[in-house]
């Protein structure tokens, strides 16, 4: 009886090891690593971090130098887990675009594992091109849990190119809403926090105020988690999420590699401009963008003064005449 029972145990045992526990799957999402790609000590700091959790998949989620084939190369030597990408407005802007297909292989790609279905769109292209590879992934509820893996945060219409394959993308989240409501249950876009939190550097693209320390921030449409995993600048803090998917449940935590010395970042090293510690200051606000304004309504002015002169010209070119 006690054989019967130890040869049970070592037949389940690699079984377990094969499909996991429960049917667990653990992946990685990152994205705008573009900027430190070059930088040999961050990147080893990075792919250390990375390979430390044994992810099932670690998702690239654009902005990465794919055109390049020596970068692609580079994370598909150093990273340990199966590689996935999707483009970023970076990698496929011009010509960049036919290395990236040729180095990459696929714009859009979908598969299954584990009763997981994850989908990766490239966010640049036309709405009618995305709108018809979503209908075709999404034709009916997958039994399980559905995953959309983009470069751009899709569902963020502040952020908005007058055409596709501009710098963000070109579409209304009201133009897809309609086609994943109900059939998807999260949305992970790499694009750089640049646009919403500062990192050391100033820059035209900065627009919110200084945070180094944001690895991730989550919002929520209807039943639609949407996470938002770039890394800006990478420094001083290279960040990337860690999920773990288990029974149609999605656990989520954040992580980071840096080649710093410190935790909290010194006092010297924030950004001067007092007017990032300050909210509610709207006198020194408009006195800081007072020359913008002052531009507009000046072009105004003129736009109005000569509307006024050709009037007034035309109008004493008929008193003449008559």
């Amino acid at each position: 009886m006690k054989k019967l029972f130890l040869t049970i145990i070592i037949i389940i045992l690699p079984l377990n090891k094969i499909f996991g526990e429960d049917g667990s799957l653990k992946v990685i999402a990152i994205g705008h690593i573009y900027p430190i790609i070059s930088d040999e000590i961050r990147m080893k700091s990075l792919f250390k971090k990375i390979n430390s959790h044994n992810a099932d998949y670690v998702f690239v989620l654009g902005d990465s130098k794919l055109n390049e084939k020596k970068y692609y190369e580079y994370l598909n030597k150093n990273i340990n887990s199966k590689l996935f990408f999707s483009p970023g407005n970076h990698d496929i802007s011009g010509k960049k675009i036919e290395n990236y297909k040729k180095n990459v292989g696929y714009m859009n790609s979908s598969f299954e594992d584990l009763g997981v279905k994850f989908i990766l769109v490239n966010s640049s292209q036309s709405k009618e091109d995305l709108l018809n590879y979503l209908k075709k992934n999404l034709k009916n509820r997958f039994n399980g849990l559905t995953i959309i893996l983009t470069h751009h945060r899709i569902w963020d219409d502040t952020l908005m190119s007058k055409a596709p394959y501009e710098h963000d993308k070109s579409y209304f989240f009201e133009d897809i809403y309609p086609i994943i409501k109900d059939k998807v249950d999260v949305i992970i876009a790499g694009n750089s926090k640049r646009q919403h939190f500062r990192d050391l550097m100033d820059d035209e693209f900065s627009f919110g105020k200084q945070n180094v320390n944001l690895i991730y921030w989550l919002d929520k449409i209807g039943d639609i988690e949407l996470y938002s995993v770039g890394m800006g600048d990478g420094k001083p803090k290279a960040n990337f999420i860690v999920a773990e998917i288990n029974n149609d449940k999605m656990t989520v935590k954040g992580d980071y590699s840096s080649v710093e010395s410190y935790d909290i970042l010194p006092k010297n090293l924030i950004e001067s401009n007092q007017l990032r510690f300050t909210i509610h200051n709207t006198t020194a606000i408009r006195e800081l963008v007072e020359e913008k304004y002052f531009l507009i309504n000046k072009n105004k002015t003129y736009a109005i003064l000569i509307f006024v002169i050709s009037l007034f010209i035309f109008l004493l070119i008929k008193l003449k005449k008559k």
